[in-house]
């Protein structure tokens, strides 16, 4: 729906998957993993993928690629679940802003970034 921009949207997606095959939900996907890589995922991968010998590159962008396949599919399915799609559809924005928030908790506990900070001050 939000490629298309409109309430039946769903239904041209599947349309033209159904006419045009798995070559056009490839070319959409990677579109869209593209399209959503903003600064902030760039100011993390850049720094991590610089590290890495042109093997371990190779296979990490190849895992991150079948790691996207899967995610989209899992999605897709949990989505086809009665009530699931309506629930994130309705709460989606909610669900998302629990979801960074306590990511980013985690990440300031994990890596002990309050004590960092009260040491830089005392």
């Amino acid at each position: 729906m939000a490629i298309y921009g409109d309430s039946d949207g769903e239904e041209r997606a599947k349309k033209e998957l159904n006419e045009k095959g798995l070559s056009k939900l490839v070319g959409t996907i990677a579109i869209i993993t593209i399209a959503s890589c903003g600064a902030d995922n760039i100011g993390v991968f850049v720094p991590y993928f610089v590290t890495l010998s042109v093997t371990n590159l190779l296979i990490t962008l190849f895992v991150f690629l079948i790691l996207i396949f899967v995610l989209v599919f899992t999605a897709q399915k949990l989505a086809n679940i009665p009530g699931v799609g309506e629930i994130v559809e309705k709460f989606g924005r909610w669900i998302m802003a629990v979801i960074y928030i306590a990511l980013g908790l985690f990440i300031i506990i994990e890596n002990d970034t309050i004590q960092t900070i009260l040491g830089f001050i005392f």
